[in-house]
């Protein structure tokens, strides 16, 4: 596990940016909670300002509601429009997202104006285009008499969804605490508290769990801070800590700072490099009071002052005739592109030649079985590579796809044909017929995927034929003595046989 993240923005503290978003986005109200659906639309919440004398938050007042804006090519940011996906609710608050990244599906949270109670609220996407009218999440979650807020989705290693969740309901330190729970077809299961290493007597909000390091983000307006509400991160997973620490000066204000969230990452290190938070710093628009009113900022710091730690093993210390070229590949995507499976993925002892699931989902259960993966090898050579495999192919090329199809964007916005050639390929570990299905239910899953990016982006063009696929499943890769004295499952060469491999990408 990596040590809190904390420790880079502490090495960096003298080159990252903090950089109020322009108008109009930004208003004299209130906004807050942003996150960006790929790299092309910005979703947060915003409210008006209130004339009310007190707060903006008075009962009666403005409602809280979902907002979307484009952002541009070179960075700008289009007019915000109210949310097209049918969240919002005249009566009601609607704000603080989370996004399912694995399954696309939202958690929001939903407020009662009058007294100012909070339910979060679930919408289910759809297998095409869009989401489901949103329900309000079955299970314990929303406690009659209680607020329950501020979203955020994570997964275990069994790709099992866990809802972390802020809430005021008994059995907690204070104030409001952050809690999390088990979703198990589309309901919550117990609530349990983060505990004393996360919460304290005092307010914890806007968690933010980032996956990838396993690293809790959140805000508290505990003692030690440097004002109002500070961001603190802490390392672990269900209620499971290291205790939280601040991330420091270099983020925090003497302000409140809350809803922080990352957007990039690193593609080496996985450290974070941008993402944006809400805080009603002095440079804040406002009318009267600007304790009122939070606005967004985004956040960027420069990881190429880093300093990177020593890798378990590298390329130039290992034997690496086992590994195809695509470890030697780093750059945004070369062909051919190489996409791994976890055995018998997608839909197990199936003989289906298409499936519902998006490669996304595969790739996502398969990358939460690294550490699966690496304790089922012989020895230390064995792991260190199964470690370099995991890294470098099966997350390193997913995030490589996501170059490959900004890159398809921009040619199709250009008035491009695009045609893609995918070959799909098995471990020999099934019969022929039944490998060659296989192979093209994992062509279809990336053909599922590449129709609900960003929210179906391509599905125009797929279907009036802008975006063509040519399909190659070719069933189980030859076996070789290697791979026949390997574990079938578990083993380096075997792991390698289970993946897609887009030939091309031809634009006309």
């Amino acid at each position: 596990m990596l040590a809190c993240v904390s420790i880079a923005f502490h090495s960096v503290q003298a080159q990252y940016t903090v950089t109020h978003l322009e108008k109009p986005v930004n208003t004299t109200g209130s906004e807050t909670g942003a996150f960006q659906l790929g790299d092309t639309v910005l979703v947060y919440s915003s409210m008006e300002h209130s004339s009310g004398k007190n707060s903006q938050f008075d009962i009666g007042g403005p409602v809280m509601q979902v907002y979307q804006a484009r952002i541009a090519r070179n960075g700008r940011l289009g007019k915000p429009h109210e949310d097209r996906w049918g969240l919002n609710n005249r009566r009601d608050h609607t704000g603080n997202l989370a996004f399912d990244p694995w399954t696309h599906d939202i958690y929001f949270t939903r407020g009662d104006v009058e007294t100012m109670n909070c339910e979060i609220w679930f919408a289910k996407h759809k297998k095409r285009r869009g989401w489901e009218a949103p329900v309000r999440l079955k299970g314990p979650v929303n406690l009659p008499g209680t607020t329950s807020t501020h979203p955020a989705v994570g997964r275990l290693a069994d790709s099992t969804i866990i809802l972390y969740f802020v809430s005021d309901r008994p059995g907690g330190l204070g104030g409001t605490d952050i809690w999390y729970s088990l979703i198990k077809n589309g309901r919550a299961q117990e609530c349990v508290n983060l505990g004393p290493q996360v919460n304290t007597a005092h307010d914890e909000l806007t968690p933010f769990y980032d996956q990838r390091n396993g690293v809790l983000y959140f805000s508290s307006n505990r003692e030690g801070g440097l004002g109002g509400h500070d961001i603190y991160c802490a390392v672990g997973q269900r209620n499971t800590w290291q205790k939280a620490e601040s991330v420091c000066a270099c983020l925090n204000s003497p302000e409140n700072d809350l809803y922080f969230t990352i957007t990039s990452y690193d593609s080496t290190t996985n450290r974070p490099l941008a993402g944006y938070l809400a805080s009603n710093r002095t440079d804040s628009y406002y009318l009267t009071d600007s304790s009122c009113c939070n606005d967004l900022y985004r956040w960027a710091v420069d990881s190429s002052l880093w300093v990177i730690e020593e890798p378990i093993a590298s390329l130039d210390t290992i034997d690496t005739s086992t590994l195809n070229s695509q470890l030697l590949t780093l750059n945004s995507f070369m062909f051919p592109l190489f996409l791994y499976f976890h055995n018998d993925e997608p839909d197990p002892q199936s003989r289906e030649v298409t499936t519902t699931t998006t490669y996304t989902q595969c790739q996502h259960r398969y990358a939460a079985l690294r550490n699966e993966y690496i304790a089922h090898q012989r020895n230390a050579a064995d792991s260190a590579l199964m470690s370099l495999f995991f890294d470098t192919c099966v997350v390193g090329n997913y995030n490589r796809v996501e170059a490959l199809f900004d890159y398809v964007e921009a040619q199709l916005d250009e008035g491009r044909s695009i045609t893609i050639t995918i070959a799909g390929f098995a471990s020999p570990v099934y019969k022929e017929d039944y490998n060659h299905n296989l192979s093209r239910r994992r062509i279809a899953s990336f053909i599922n995927m590449i129709r609900a990016w960003r929210g179906g982006m391509f599905e125009d063009a797929l279907d009036n034929g802008h975006l063509a696929i040519i399909q190659k499943p070719h069933g189980a890769i030859a076996p070789t003595t290697e791979s026949q004295s390997s574990d079938p499952i578990y083993g380096l060469p075997a792991a390698m046989a289970r993946r897609i491999e887009i030939l091309g990408c031809e634009a006309k």
